[in-house]
């Protein structure tokens, strides 16, 4: 999977974990893996490296898309990826916006937050 098939997934309404786990078995049957090779581990650095460029990608270039910020959403709550904190809490305005900002200020430092706004 690439950034473009990622981004149009997403569009489609696809979850963030969906695209994550799409990426992980996408690289599974790239590599040939067999089903006793595969481990919780499996490409997670991979993954993880993957989700935080889609995450900046979004937030840089789909600022403000209803179904992106739903999605930047349901994922936040699922990591602690500053970029997705980030392109979140810089690009969106949602309900309950007040508490995810307060849980944002409260896992990464003030220098990183400061440009978020109040709530």
């Amino acid at each position: 999977m690439n950034l473009t098939a990622a981004v149009d997934d997403l569009l489609l309404g696809a979850s963030m974990q969906q695209v994550a786990a799409g990426m992980r078995e996408q690289l599974i049957r790239d590599f040939h893996f067999r089903d006793d090779e595969v481990t919780s581990e499996t490409f997670r650095i991979e993954v993880t490296a993957f989700m935080r460029k889609l995450a900046r990608h979004l937030g840089d270039r789909h600022s403000g898309n209803v179904r992106v910020g739903h999605a930047l959403r349901d994922w936040v709550q699922r990591c602690d990826h500053y970029e997705a904190w980030d392109s979140l809490l810089s690009g969106f305005a949602f309900e309950g916006r007040e508490a995810v900002l307060r849980r944002g200020r409260m896992l990464f430092p003030g220098p990183l937050t400061a440009h978020w706004g109040e709530g």
